[in-house]
């Protein structure tokens, strides 16, 4: 069959140098055919699927905070997402991840003490499309948001007692507060943490300075306790011991009292059947 096709071709193009053409032609198109999916995905055919109110996919985004976020400014969504070429990402596992080091040269090390599956992403703290410069109010990171970003991992050590952690973690605080460009909040991360609260260097990212006395091994911490006790029976093993204690009395004031009340309603039915 090659033969009539070719002598086919040869009537249609007149010389052999016209087949080789044909062919090459005819080749071009496959591989362009071939690939053109991966082409013709653009971000366009991201918003379509994941903009707010679509039941399109799950994966819902603020189309508005990322395009006037750091990202959406700049570039589009398969240059972070780039394993995102065409509709198969939907049914491929980690087609959507992310590589900011391939952008960012800042190392992330937040967390380097636990398991690598255990630590945090750079998303983490600065979210995910709706990415701002730190000065901005509508940053994650942001002094205003930072508390409510930490908190998302740490909520004892932003504030948020748990119950067996309420009775023993009550303190004393004493102060000089003479310098009010300083905020002596406990809440206050970057104050004491500073960069090891980031990135999980020791740089310093501000000029909040309480790391200089509570973050000084060689100094000696001034402080009479921890200055976020926790209920932990590994980090915190007295406090765990005293929130369990209380947990105990607890229980035997409410044992005792709903025993009281019940042998003295008892009394009273008795004395009336009497």
């Amino acid at each position: 069959m090659i033969v009539p096709v070719q002598f086919l071709i040869s009537n249609i193009f007149g010389s052999g140098l016209g087949v080789k053409r044909f062919l090459s032609y005819v080749v071009g198109l496959i591989v362009v055919f071939g690939i053109c999916d991966s082409w013709g995905y653009v971000q366009e055919d991201c918003i379509r699927c994941h903009r707010d109110g679509t039941r399109e996919s799950a994966l819902h985004i603020p189309i508005d905070h990322f395009n006037a976020s750091v990202h959406g400014r700049e570039i589009d969504c398969q240059a972070c997402h780039t394993g995102v070429v065409d509709q198969d990402h939907a049914t491929t596992k980690g087609s959507g991840a992310v590589n900011c080091g391939q952008c960012h040269e800042q190392e992330n090390s937040h967390g380097s003490g636990a398991k690598v599956e255990h630590r945090p992403r750079c998303y983490s703290c600065h979210g995910t499309h709706a990415v701002f410069e730190k000065e901005s109010e509508l940053s994650s990171v942001n002094g205003k948001n930072l508390t409510k970003t930490c908190k998302t991992c740490h909520p004892v050590e932003c504030g948020e007692r748990d119950w067996l952690s309420w009775l023993p973690s009550l303190q004393i605080a004493s102060h000089n507060k003479q310098d009010f460009a300083r905020v002596f909040d406990t809440d206050n991360c970057l104050g004491c943490h500073q960069g090891m609260a980031a990135h999980g260097e020791d740089e310093p990212l501000d000029d909040q300075d309480c790391y200089r006395c509570h973050m000084a091994p060689e100094k000696g911490s001034p402080l009479l306790g921890n200055i976020h006790p926790r209920a932990d029976l590994e980090k915190h093993p007295a406090i765990f011991a005293a929130g369990f204690l209380y947990l105990l009395l607890m229980l035997a004031l409410f044992s005792g009292g709903f025993a009281f009340y019940i042998r003295k309603f008892s009394r009273k039915r008795k004395d009336r059947r009497r």
